[in-house]
């Protein structure tokens, strides 16, 4: 909602039942670091990466389900959805912004980042259920930015710039 100064939000609820979620953590400058995702990792013992050994790594920041119910509901927010509310799914808040151009049906797969401890997702990535590989992507830049077309631009941009400062000089003014 909002007046005529300020510009209007609408917002989409995703309902997603969680596989698997991990807190997300920050180092002392605010910069998002990885999280411990599992217990145990390998580690390269031989040359060239020809062997390996399975050492612990400390306690993993996987949350429960329980866990991740509590840290993502919202009493407020939770009295708008309860009429659509599925066993085992979560409401997720995405703008409606975010996931223009993304086709989400039933039952697919997705991967979320929330904006802090809520249910407003910061970006949203399908998942090919085959690979388990990101086939499509929403948040931070515009969707069908791909990284060809980035690239390209920045191409363009540059040659528009060489094509700006050439102007004006003729061809024998050029230095051989």
């Amino acid at each position: 909602m909002g007046t005529r100064q300020a510009p209007k939000f609408r917002y989409l609820v995703l309902h997603v039942r969680p596989s698997r979620a991990h807190r997300r953590k920050f180092d002392a400058a605010g910069r998002e670091v990885e999280p411990n995702f599992s217990d145990t990792w390998k580690v390269n013992t031989g040359y060239l990466h020809s062997s390996y050994k399975v050492e612990a790594r400390g306690q993993t920041d996987r949350l429960s389900t329980a866990d991740l119910e509590a840290a993502v509901t919202s009493a407020e927010l939770s009295c708008l959805t309860h009429q659509v509310h599925r066993h085992g799914c979560l409401p997720f808040w995405v703008q409606e912004e975010e996931l223009a151009g993304m086709e989400l049906n039933t039952g697919d797969g997705v991967r979320l980042k929330t904006r802090g401890d809520g249910p407003f997702i910061y970006n949203v990535a399908q998942l090919d259920g085959a690979t388990s590989q990101v086939s499509n992507f929403a948040g931070g830049d515009m969707l069908g930015s791909s990284w060809t077309e980035k690239v390209m631009a920045v191409k363009r941009d540059q040659q528009e710039r060489r094509e700006e400062e050439n102007q004006g000089v003729e061809e024998d003014e050029w230095d051989d």
